[in-house]
């Protein structure tokens, strides 16, 4: 949650945690991998994608193991294809290449 508290809603100046976008309950956490259950500002967050990828990076990153994050269930309209896009290490690379590129990625987390 710590990690998670530093990283702003690409949208808007707020942690992801102060949003509501990630609770304590959303989290679990076994010894080679961390699980993220996200619910989206909106069931038509234009940002939920990369909500996610921002989530699974970043975590990846700081603690060195396996981040699945998966949008919460009914939560958005394009879950399928967010969830699908997250556990898609091709398309998953490619949208973290575009966000670290457009200087998004660095943008959004504030550690």
């Amino acid at each position: 949650m710590r990690i998670l508290k530093k990283l702003n809603d690409p949208e808007y100046p707020m942690s992801i945690v102060d949003m509501g976008i990630v609770t304590e309950d959303d989290v679990s956490i076994e010894e080679d991998k961390v699980t993220i259950t996200f619910t989206p500002t909106s069931p038509v967050c234009p940002m939920g994608s990369i909500i996610g990828v921002i989530i699974k990076k970043v975590l990846e990153d700081k603690l060195g193991v396996r981040a699945e994050v998966k949008v919460r269930p009914g939560s958005h309209i394009n879950e399928e294809l967010i969830n699908n896009m997250l556990n898609d290490k091709a398309k998953y690379d490619q949208v973290v290449k575009q966000l670290e590129q457009s200087g998004l990625l660095e943008r959004c987390y504030v550690g």
